[in-house]
């Protein structure tokens, strides 16, 4: 095995920086190079050069090469550049994997300029890629936004949404709800308004001791705890299990669910006072056991 050093980077000079993207630049055949295509193909990493030089767009300036900074790019900019994307690819048809890999602006800022990526696509004169997911229903994606949560236990990130946690990439939120945030502003305010529907059951008294309570009980409401109540529950409880504190956000892998204070086997309802977070292994061995002794 032969042992080879890296080239040594510290302390590089502004020009042997600026040398490199060049260098990246003409292997392209492109005036412009995406992070990504730098990050693969440079001597350095691209943020390098954004502590450097004060951006990306910067850096490009200084080596001479092709710029539109952000702020000044236009509706019809971006459709000139999806354009340019097609051709360079050979298609009619891009999806938004495609344009970020070899695009000049980000999806986000053409959304915002043109109104949506399926706009924009039109525009251009593309067809739509079949992995536009223009049927994916907003339930769909707030049902997939809860198991994401629940499984990180905290606030997702578009880094987040990746396979297999997440069945979506974040981009469909973003074209549905205009930006990722505004996504997560929807998703929290549906869950708000669904919270008292949840919580009306609350006013009934829990039974003090279960054991006295008839096995022939006609339940109010069902066993099954919908995704949106579960995550209701969660939410309250911080993402932790209420016994022993396991939470996903610091014990990568830790599995949630939720579990009836008074079983339903002993005529519990299923209504946020009678619901508590608990990790696999607590629910396991808690089974269908009150949580205190009667």
């Amino acid at each position: 095995m032969k042992f080879e050093l890296k080239p040594y980077n510290w302390g590089l000079s502004d020009e042997e920086l600026l040398n490199d993207l060049r260098s990246v630049s003409v292997r392209l055949h492109k005036d412009f190079v995406t992070k990504n295509e730098y990050d693969n193909l440079g001597r350095l990493c691209s943020t390098t050069f954004q502590k450097r030089f004060g951006s990306w767009g910067k850096a490009h300036q200084l080596a001479g090469l092709k710029r539109i900074r952000n702020y000044q790019a236009t509706a019809d900019d971006c459709i000139n550049d999806i354009k340019r994307v097609a051709s360079l690819l050979g298609t009619d048809c891009i999806s938004t994997t495609d344009y970020k890999a070899n695009g000049y602006f980000s999806v986000d800022l053409i959304t915002r300029r043109v109104g949506s990526w399926k706009e924009a696509i039109k525009r251009a004169g593309l067809k739509i890629s079949s992995k536009y997911h223009e049927t994916i229903t907003e339930d769909e994606l707030f049902e997939n936004l809860e198991h994401l949560w629940e499984r990180l236990g905290k606030q997702p990130s578009k880094n987040d949404f990746v396979k297999p946690l997440s069945r979506y990439s974040y981009p469909p939120y973003v074209r549905r709800f205009g930006t990722y945030r505004k996504a997560l502003e929807a998703f929290v305010t549906s869950f708000e308004k669904q919270k008292d529907i949840a919580e009306q059951g609350d006013s009934d008294k829990l039974p003090a001791s279960p054991d006295i309570m008839p096995t022939t009980r006609v339940h109010k409401t069902s066993r099954t705890i919908s995704w949106r109540m579960r995550f209701l529950v969660m939410r309250r409880d911080s993402f932790k299990c209420q016994l022993c504190g396991a939470t996903p956000a610091l014990m990568p892998g830790t599995m949630l669910v939720i579990d009836h204070l008074v079983p339903w086997t002993a005529g519990g309802e299923t209504v946020m006072g009678n619901l508590q977070t608990l990790c696999e292994q607590c629910n396991g061995g808690k089974s269908n056991l009150p949580i205190k002794e009667g």
